[in-house]
Order: C-alpha cells, then structure tokens, then sequence
C-alpha cells in the first residue's frame, strides 16, 4: 500500500511539473507518426468541459482521401459530428497539422476551440507538449515580424537600446538556441528583395540581437513561409 501511495505521488507530481513548464504551443508526435497529414492518433482524443471535468466527446479524423492521406479532424459528440476548423491547427510541415493548445491547468491543455484534453492521453499514444519557443526554435527556419513589428535590442528586455524594428519579409529572422523567458537571441539578414525573388546580391545588412519571440498572450511574435517560396 506504501509503495502504491508513492507510485501513485510520482504520477501526480510528474503531471503538475510538467503542466506547469508547458503554457502554449503544440500537441506533437514523440516519434515519426504513421499517419499524414493532421497529428491526431486514430484512435482519437477524448475532449473534457475543463480540467477532470466530463468528457464531452472526441475528436477524431475525417475521411481518408485517395492515398488514404488525413487532412481533417472533427470533433465528434453523442448526436453530432462539426469538422474542427482551420484555426485550431499549426501547420508545422507541409501540409502537416498540429492541435494548438492555448492554456494548461492539473494536468490538462486547453485548445483554442475551449476543450480541454488529457496529457496523460497524450503521452499514452506517444504525443508530447512542445512550446511556441522550442518549437520555433526547432523549426530551424527564417522567420518574419508580426505586424506592426517586432524590435531588435541589445539584450533580452525593453530595456535594453533598439537596433532596429524588423517588418515585413525583407527582415528574415534565424532564431539561435539562446533565450531569457519569452527573449531569443536572434541573428537577423536585410534583404533587398525576398530571396524568393531568384535574384542576387539581395543582402543589404546582418545583425544580431534579441526579439521577444512570445507575446504576453502566449502566442509567437514572429511568422514564416509554411509551404516555402
């Protein structure tokens, strides 16, 4: 009975931990996922109201196309069936889909359509918790400012000098695995015309600095090119 009250502590405790370093971000596979094209498993997930609430349904995939590919999901309930929309997901490959989670609490995470979804469930059919930091990070690609812009600074907070205000896609952004809570240190190219152009010379100035890549709404700061040029 002893060592089952302790196992039982170490689950508990291991899910709050992990809660509480995860704010926002995505719902992504632990290893290579058998399926294309969104990243749900197909056994689906079970939806709860709120944290150990009552489960509310699940979201499952939609119909396979013809090279038994997934490309949607829905959220399934007692008496009805709606497609969960465009806005719930990243895409973080081609045509890839991951679930965005906006909020996190006793070991549940909240999607942006409200429900709320089991970690445990998740780590059981071997998905994980990535956030927007690790992720963009990860992603090892050229980023671009938010409107209305995103500012370069010296060190990892407002006070620290601005460099420059990075807009647009002329300002492509490497994001480098140096940060300070929602700062990364980034190293930044100017270009005269987006690389897309084919043309060359296109490098006005490089520079290097750091960005709040999060927002305090837990959301990036920064946006890329999902399916490339």
């Amino acid at each position: 009975m002893k060592n089952l009250f302790f196992t039982l502590f170490f689950i508990s405790t291991s899910i709050t931990v992990y809660s509480q370093k995860f704010r926002a971000g995505l719902v992504m596979p632990t290893k290579e996922f058998k399926l294309c094209c969104v990243y749900i498993p197909d056994s689906g997930l079970v939806i709860y109201n709120q944290p150990n609430g009552n489960p509310q349904g699940e979201i499952c995939l939609g119909k396979p196309n013809g090279s038994n590919e997934f490309y949607t999901a829905s959220i399934k309930k007692q008496n009805s069936k709606q497609i969960l929309v465009q806005e719930n997901f990243e895409m973080v490959g081609y045509e890839v889909m991951a679930l965005i989670v906006i909020d996190s609490k006793s070991g549940y995470v909240k999607l942006k359509n409200g429900y709320w979804i089991s970690i445990e469930e998740l780590k059981s059919k071997n998905l994980k918790l990535t956030s927007w930091m690790d992720y963009a990070i990860e992603k090892n690609t050229e980023w671009y400012a938010n409107k209305p812009g995103l500012n370069l600074r010296t060190g990892p907070s407002i006070a620290y000098n601005k460099i420059v205000t990075l807009k647009g896609d002329l300002f492509g952004i490497n994001l480098t695995t140096e940060r300070k809570g929602k700062w990364c240190k980034v190293n930044v190219t100017q270009y005269r015309k987006h690389p897309c152009s084919g043309e060359d010379n296109l490098i006005i100035k490089t520079y290097s600095g750091w960005v709040k890549l999060i927002s305090e709404e837990e959301t990036l700061n920064v946006w890329h090119y999902g399916k490339g040029c």
